[in-house]
């Protein structure tokens, strides 16, 4: 019987060894992200606590990490030994990691593999050989960096070069959010990791990275600061060069003609493989001084620096020019001289004297006063985060002075400045597009004759009338010009820096997240060195459908064969909200929808506009909302809005604000497009003001400076908002039918009224091409 019960156990002593070692492999064989790790991180990353924390956790991870994919497998191992503090074995794995990334495009991948590299050899050998971390660094930084070229070598530097507060600011947002639970899972512990190390070792160089950077790039370019240039006249322009150092050959050079010294790309057109010339114009230096007169000289200048350039020994006598704002501007000022040596343009969003600067709309904003003072006066404002927000608020409250006074916009510079200006009131004595404008933009003959391939980019929201102009003139007077335009969901500001995942609120669809600036240098390679063409610029026209996540390729924006959407302004109302109908209001009712706005109340003069691209309720300040239906079926729409208000006024003039938003299923509003205001007196035609008729019932056609496209849900409303503009920050339109750069608050005497009868609709291409 003792035997019996001792075989028993025995055999179950046999079983529970078994089920507890199949319990051990089981957890063994789970997944990484099924592991949790014990964590209480510290409040903040620059705890001296963090580091040892960060150690412990880390080696915790080394023995258990699994990862199927080789190259991410060596990658966070790297950023796991490296923390551990194994940089023997950190710098083998990054080495592994280098290896099989050779012959691989130089992705994100590659740059970390090198990053890490550089990192675990300077601290390997600082503990080996006790020089001490710095000149450690700079031996491991010479060694990795020299071998690759140009494009490598400014990509890797560009990620060292990056804010501090970029790699702390991950750090801080995980730490929160571990801190309450006490553990991490596997997956996220790895991602933390590899967040601290980019924000540990940026720290650790931070301090001995620019001189690396200087001297690297010293030795890879040949830089020239400050050239000058003789042109006509025994004027000197001034100009920066970067030249690759180790081209054998004479190069076709990129141009800049700007008076913004922080638009000076050369040595970023020399990485790409270009001559980069940053060319300032008449009376500018490097450094940003001395004042300007815009838009006068510029072509003439901009095409005699064109032929110096073409005649210097490491020229190979073509030119590209580059341009954003005001630089693109003067591209096209240069192109329509037809400089001999002038092969392409490339532009983002740019300006165009009289039609949307420093009026739109032919309405003046006070934004040309500030421009014209950091831009054209005699210094530049100092460049940093702190002084522009300081700056701003500075312009808001003037904007608020100018807005509460009592005087006419003749004297908008001595509000906002303290004193006339010259310049503002040379452009105030030319409200409509006249022959001083004009002189300044190509003319029809010269649109025709510009035969070099030339690049447009532009956005939906406050990017684009300047583009569009240019564009649609080009194409107008040139119908086989080689000219291309690029339109997705962005604003100028969003197109230089590289699109991000959000804009003002608004999520980009993923195909929209294109580095606009690297697309364009990849447009010059196809012109310049005969590289494959960007596969984003099939057509002549190019644009991303929001909500449908993709690109559109067409010949023309404005295709006449395609039947557009029309919606009647309906005047009747129902249940409070006044309808946007596929089909007019019966002629019989004899209904009308009327605005009224007091342009004499300052009561608003605090309250913010709307900048968001989604919002929860419409800004119906002074405004009136004409809402459709839900659409019965998803509709794509794109191109501009047009309409036509069948009006009556009762003043002599009005500025009209124009906005489309999709109402969502949800409730939210997207807006289409920036919107658009304009001067009834000059909707038909920008040079000749004609007054309305006051009191008198007339149509008022118009087209919004302004394109979209959109995929609208099924189920979604399409809303119209029109307002009269009152705002701080533009001129205001009083209607008595006197320049409006004369008249005064006592112009606005009693509200002005606006009635839109059954005839009025609006309407925007839809339909895929």
């Amino acid at each position: 019987m003792s035997g019996a019960c001792t075989a028993v156990r025995s055999t179950e002593v046999d079983m529970i060894f078994r089920v507890l070692r199949a319990l051990v492999l089981l957890v063994l064989a789970l997944p990484a992200w099924a592991q949790d790790f014990g964590f209480r991180p510290p409040r903040d990353p620059d705890d001296a606590a963090a580091v040892e924390l960060m150690r412990d956790l880390a080696q915790r991870i080394v023995p258990v990490y699994k990862e199927a994919d080789t190259d991410v497998f060596l990658a966070n191992m790297t950023a796991l030994q490296i923390v551990s503090g194994t940089y023997r074995a950190a710098y083998d794995s990054s080495r592994s990691l280098r290896g099989r990334q050779q012959g691989k495009p130089f992705d994100a991948l590659a740059e970390r593999a090198i990053l890490d590299s550089i990192y675990a050899r300077a601290r390997l050998i600082d503990a080996n050989e006790r020089i001490g971390f710095a000149k450690a660094y700079a031996r491991s930084f010479q060694e990795l960096v020299a071998p690759l070229d140009n494009a490598q070598a400014a990509a890797l530097m560009a990620q060292l070069e990056g804010p501090l507060a970029q790699y702390r600011e991950p750090v801080r947002q995980a730490f929160d959010r571990w801190r309450a639970r006490g553990s991490v899972p596997q997956a996220d512990a790895v991602a933390l990791v590899r967040a601290w190390l980019a924000y540990e070792s940026r720290r650790s160089v931070a301090a001995l990275v620019p001189e690396l950077i200087a001297a690297e790039n010293r030795s890879r370019y040949l830089a020239e600061a400050d050239v000058r240039i003789p042109v006509r006249g025994g004027v000197v322009i001034h100009a920066s060069i970067v030249r690759p150092a180790r081209a054998g050959d004479a190069l076709p050079t990129l141009l800049r003609f700007t008076l913004d010294p922080a638009e000076d790309d050369a040595q970023r057109s020399a990485v790409k493989g270009y001559v980069g010339v940053t060319a300032y114009v008449r009376g500018r230096t490097p450094d940003g001084k001395g004042a300007v007169w815009p838009f006068v000289r510029d072509g003439e200048d901009a095409a005699a620096v064109i032929d110096w350039i073409a005649r210097q020994p490491w020229s190979d006598g073509r030119v590209g020019m580059l341009g954003d704002g005001y630089s693109g501007y003067a591209a096209w000022a240069a192109a329509r001289r037809k400089p001999p040596a002038l092969k392409a343009i490339a532009t983002i969003a740019p300006m165009a004297p009289g039609i949307d600067f420093p009026m739109a709309g032919q309405i003046y904003r006070n934004a040309m006063v500030r421009w014209a003072q950091e831009h054209a006066m005699a210094a530049p404002p100092r460049a940093d985060a702190a002084a522009d927000a300081a700056r701003d608020a500075r312009w808001r409250a003037l904007d608020a002075r100018w807005y509460r006074g009592h005087r006419p916009y003749w004297d908008v510079d001595r509000v906002l400045l303290g004193k006339r200006n010259k310049l503002i009131r040379t452009w105030l004595t030319h409200p409509s597009h006249d022959r001083y404008w004009r002189k300044f933009l190509p003319t029809p003959q010269q649109f025709a004759q510009i035969d070099i391939p030339v690049l447009g980019i532009a956005g939906y929201y406050g990017a684009e009338a300047g583009a569009l102009y240019f564009h649609r003139e080009h194409r107008r007077h040139r119908p086989q010009a080689d000219t291309t335009l690029l339109l997705g969901p962005y604003d100028a500001a969003s197109i230089r820096l590289g699109t991000a995942g959000q804009l003002r609120g608004y999520a980009l669809d993923p195909v929209a997240r294109v580095d606009l600036p690297e697309l364009r240098y990849q447009w010059l390679d196809h012109v310049f060195k005969r590289a494959k063409k960007p596969a984003l610029l099939q057509d002549r026209v190019n644009y991303e459908v929001m909500g449908a996540d993709e690109w559109r390729h067409v010949p023309t924006l404005d295709a006449p064969d395609r039947a557009p959407l029309r919606l009647y302004l309906d005047t009747r109302e129902r249940d409070g909200l006044h309808r946007l109908a596929p089909s007019p209001s019966p002629s019989e009712s004899g209904g009308s929808t009327r605005l009224s706005v007091d342009l004499a109340d300052r009561s608003d003069v605090h309250l913010p506009g709307p900048d968001a691209l989604r919002l929860k309720q419409l800004p119906m300040r002074d405004s009136i909302a004409f809402v459709s239906d839900p659409l019965p079926k998803d509709t794509e729409i794109d191109g501009s809005l047009r309409g036509e208000f069948d009006i009556t006024p009762s003043r002599q003039d009005m500025d009209f604000n124009v906005s489309l938003y999709e109402q969502t299923a949800s409730g939210e509003y997207q807006l289409l497009f920036e919107p658009y205001d304009f001067r009834a007196s000059y909707a038909g035609h920008r040079v000749y003001r004609r007054l309305l008729r006051a009191g008198e019932r007339q149509l008022l056609a118009f087209t919004a400076e302004r394109v979209t496209a959109r995929k609208l849900a099924a189920g979604s409303r399409i809303v119209l908002l029109i307002s009269l503009n009152k705002r701080p920050d533009r001129q205001i339109n009083y209607g008595s039918g006197k320049d409006v750069n004369s008249e005064t608050i006592a112009d606005a005497k009693r509200p002005v009224r606006v009635r839109w009868h059954e005839r009025s609709h609006v309407e925007i291409q839809t339909g895929r091409p």
